[in-house]
């Protein structure tokens, strides 16, 4: 009996003991996040240069071309949005992809970021997007797209690629990654895999199908350098040609200051 006493007790300290050690591994992981903001440069006049490529359709969706630009995100000023919070206003202008004139200059849209303690959250169209969160580290996911109305794009695409779009899963990839572009590179870096799904591709001449890919990256003091999104659905043909609908961009950093 007292042998079988002592085994118990001998058997609950290495429980215990097996706990807190554990507890410790979990306590000294040695991980500490990024800011999201380290991610962001916002004060006045900070811009970054980029080469945009925009992918349409044209024909009636029978061929895809590829427009590109040249476009500077500025940000112009500090403002307080409609909840009292503190942000920036950002305004895309755009030229020709060969202009070296800084007359051509036109302002194309304007969007605003509210960085906080654990999120930065992007305003585009009314629409709102959660970009960044923390813990920035890899395998980490949220729903950036959980403000959204449903099917926010149905009054531009005839297409049904948006219909879960609240429930896309937004992931941090290969974070602290170098990546180089236009022969500069960029030691710390982040990318933001939204979506990537498809539907009978490559396309068959009478099977619908369809893309859906959208990937952000962002330097460490810098921002967003790269962003590839492709959204269509191709309809297999009826009483007319089958065809695709959808858009598609490309956005790569140039230069900042």
């Amino acid at each position: 009996m007292k042998k079988c006493f002592i085994s118990v007790i001998a058997a609950g300290i290495l429980f215990v003991s097996l706990i807190q050690l554990a507890g410790c591994d979990k306590k000294d992981d040695g991980f500490t996040s990024d800011a999201v903001t380290d991610y962001m440069q916002l004060q006045p006049g900070k811009y970054i240069l980029y080469r945009l490529d925009s992918m349409r359709f044209t024909n009636f969706g029978q061929k895809d071309t590829i427009i590109s630009y040249q476009a500077k995100d500025i940000v112009e000023e500090a403002y307080t949005d409609g909840m009292n919070r503190s942000g920036w206003r950002i305004v895309r202008y755009l030229r020709d992809f060969n202009s070296t004139n800084d007359n051509d200059w036109r302002p194309m849209m304007t969007y605003s970021v509210i960085p906080s303690g654990n999120s930065i959250e992007l305003s585009e169209n009314n629409f709102r997007y959660i970009k960044l969160t923390t813990p920035v580290r890899d395998g980490r996911s949220w729903r950036g797209n959980g403000y959204l109305p449903n099917n926010p794009y149905q009054d531009l695409y005839e297409f049904s690629n948006d219909e879960d779009i609240q429930e896309w899963d937004y992931t941090y990839q290969d974070v602290h990654t170098p990546l180089t572009f236009n022969n500069k590179t960029y030691d710390t870096t982040i990318s933001v895999l939204q979506i990537a799904d498809s539907a009978n591709l490559p396309i068959q001449a009478n099977v619908p199908a369809s893309k859906t890919y959208w990937i952000e990256k962002y330097a460490k003091g810098v921002g967003l350098v790269y962003k590839e999104v492709e959204i269509w659905e191709y309809q297999p043909p009826t009483s007319v040609s089958g065809y695709r609908h959808g858009y598609g961009l490309k956005l790569t950093i140039i230069d900042h200051n």
